[in-house]
């Protein structure tokens, strides 16, 4: 575990004795946002971040003038209360550092809630993110032998719901949204995959398909202290359905 085996990096050198780049480079880090962290928002992942950047002594590149801040990128913002397996954030660092020295020296400064998976220069741009994959996990005394037919029949047909945009509410058809979806029982619980859209232009986010559920089965019709449910986030496809990175 993380927590029980931080170490001192031996001959990690500070920040100040790197070389400085001839021109700046960036940086993807891949990580985890699992457990009590999946209730911080957008707004204090960023902050936490950049905090654990300059704690782990990771040479940033920062704006010029009277306010300098550090070029740091997030991928698509993850709804409060999921958890994810594939957060993305670019960097750009301006002086000589390898992707293992980066994804050493933020770890010791991590959780086993939030640690870093990779570390590697991009050739992709968080634009060509076009869905995002998601696994649903749902306990509730209400789940019978053919609650995953029902749920599965209700995502294949359309299915109008109000969607809250930037400018406006209005009533859309969600199904348009999902790119796939598949639901089965697994370990006496209803588990769900499903592909989302997440581009720019049309996204919908997960918590919509629990609204569904709630306002179309009766799945959650109990005690909510009997039924719960869970969301993680697993990867992100680009338009062609390959595997983003």
């Amino acid at each position: 575990m993380l927590s029980e085996n931080r170490k001192e990096l031996s001959g990690c050198h500070s920040k100040f004795e790197r070389p400085y780049l001839e021109s700046p480079e960036i940086f993807r880090i891949k990580f985890t946002k699992t457990g009590n962290l999946r209730y911080i928002s957008h707004l204090d992942l960023q902050r936490t971040f950049h905090r654990v950047l300059v704690r782990a002594g990771i040479p940033m590149w920062y704006t010029k003038g009277f306010n300098p801040h550090a070029k740091l990128v997030f991928a698509l913002p993850l709804p409060i209360g999921c958890e994810s397996m594939c957060e993305l954030a670019d960097l750009k660092t301006e002086r000589e550092i390898t992707e293992d020295e980066i994804k050493a020296q933020l770890n010791t400064q991590l959780t086993d809630e939030m640690y870093i998976l990779d570390v590697y220069r991009p050739d992709t741009k968080f634009a060509d993110i076009m869905y995002a994959e998601y696994r649903i996990i749902i306990s509730s005394p209400n789940l019978k032998p053919d609650t995953a037919e029902i749920v599965s029949k209700l995502f294949s047909s359309p299915l109008y719901m109000m969607k809250r945009t930037k400018s406006e509410e209005k009533e859309v058809n969600i199904s348009d949204f999902i790119k796939s979806f598949e639901a089965f029982f697994k370990d006496g619980a209803l588990e769900i995959k499903t592909v989302l859209s997440a581009g720019s232009t049309a996204n919908l986010n997960p918590e919509y398909l629990i609204a569904a559920l709630k306002d179309r089965t009766d799945i959650f019709g109990c005690d909510a202290l009997n039924c719960s449910y869970n969301i993680m986030r697993t990867r992100f496809y680009d338009r062609d359905m390959f595997e983003f990175r």
